[in-house]
């Protein structure tokens, strides 16, 4: 009987240990592809905040408006914050008609464009890390998945994000999750939190950065609110 027992409850405890890393690779999948869907928009409107905890906190805010329709526009805003110290509108950047205009904390401005190697009349051709990977490549990047309706979350292999960080070595990933909340096959939100240990010659300290983002109006942004006196840069 106690045999019985003794089986019985190893039967359930690899159950529930196999439940606890258990994946998808349709769940897998629907990210990689929502992720390439989105990189591919033409236009749309997100917002970013970067959270980094090491010996000093940090944090990146940012706000990103995109068309590529036709001519390029673009609309971007980062604000900073280190200790406390909150710095708005610590830089801002635009483009429209084939120009670049820039503020960074006052200073003012503007340029052509193709200065930076852009056509203006071309969409931007933005890196995806992935497009090479095959389904079962992708599928070994993640250890285990989980979804609720239309919110997925993953953990990642922490070797890629070390990798991915520092190919030296000097970061050792010790937990990567990611959360995708995904509609119409594209991203409208996800949260990547990340944490670890850095090393340098002798000095090593833990390592901690997360990423929030909202994407909205893809594909749908139709106009960007541009500052009135942007000529004047």
């Amino acid at each position: 009987m106690k045999k019985i027992l003794s089986l019985a409850c190893a039967f359930f405890l690899l159950i529930g240990l196999s439940g606890c890393h258990s994946k998808s690779d349709d769940d897998i999948l629907a990210f990689f592809e929502a992720f390439h869907n989105t990189l591919s928009a033409q236009s749309g409107h997100i917002t970013a905040q970067i959270q980094m905890d090491t010996t000093d906190q940090s944090t990146i805010d940012i706000d990103l408006q995109m068309i590529q329709e036709n001519d390029l526009q673009m609309a971007l805003s980062v604000d900073l914050e280190s200790n406390g110290n909150r710095q708005e509108d610590f830089l801002q950047f635009y483009t429209r008609n084939g120009k670049t205009y820039l503020n960074s904390m006052g200073t003012t401005s503007q340029s052509d464009l193709s200065n930076l190697g852009i056509d203006a009349s071309e969409k931007i051709a933005v890196y995806d890390p992935f497009m090479n990977f095959s389904d079962s490549e992708l599928c070994d990047l993640i250890e285990s998945s989980s979804k609720d309706g239309n919110t997925y979350s993953y953990t990642i292999d922490p070797s890629l994000i070390s990798t991915l960080l520092d190919s030296l070595g000097t970061v050792d990933v010790e937990s990567s999750t990611l959360d995708a909340v995904i509609e119409n096959e594209t991203l409208s939100s996800f949260t990547l939190d990340v944490s670890g240990r850095q090393t340098l010659e002798e000095t090593s300290e833990n390592i901690r950065f997360k990423i929030d983002c909202q994407i909205e109006d893809l594909n749908k942004l139709q106009s960007i609110a541009f500052p009135e006196d942007l000529e004047s840069y």
